[in-house]
């Protein structure tokens, strides 16, 4: 039963992460963004370039609502259309200078709300949430290569 088990802490921990640490009211904001304009400009960080294909069959959103979200992003400044070299029907969407820049300071906000969030923490719990993240993280990067 060490799977359900595991399954229970996941299902109960889910819930916890998203009242405690994620309350859309504390997040960080882009202006004129939502989160699916965010997730989605980390996706083209990671992967570099992706159509808009790939954009909605990893986010899973329908291809017809792609198009007005990558609009958007173009018309802020933060990504860019580019055709393909060898085949002119594919375009690619990369991030702009402005769209790293403003994925970093996204980030940096997360960190300092999280490092507010975490202060009540003594160093020892510290440590131990430390090696349970790094463990979870490690989990979750293997599951993400054996579906892949």
């Amino acid at each position: 039963m060490p799977r359900q088990d595991a399954a229970d802490q996941f299902v109960k921990l889910i819930p916890l992460i998203r009242r405690k640490l994620l309350r859309r009211s504390d997040l960080p904001q882009i202006p004129n963004l939502n989160f699916s304009h965010f997730h989605l400009l980390m996706l083209i960080e990671d992967e570099g370039a992706v159509t808009n294909g790939q954009i909605s069959e990893t986010l899973s959103i329908a291809p017809p609502n792609v198009t007005p979200l990558i609009t958007k992003l173009v018309d802020e400044g933060y990504i860019t259309r580019v055709p393909d070299e060898r085949d002119r029907r594919v375009i690619w969407n990369q991030l702009t200078d402005q769209g790293e820049r403003v994925l970093l300071e996204r980030r940096d906000s997360f960190r300092r709300l999280f490092e507010d969030r975490l202060a009540f923490l003594d160093e020892d719990e510290t440590d131990r949430l430390i090696d349970s993240l790094k463990t979870l993280t490690e989990i979750v990067e293997k599951m993400d290569k054996s579906e892949g």
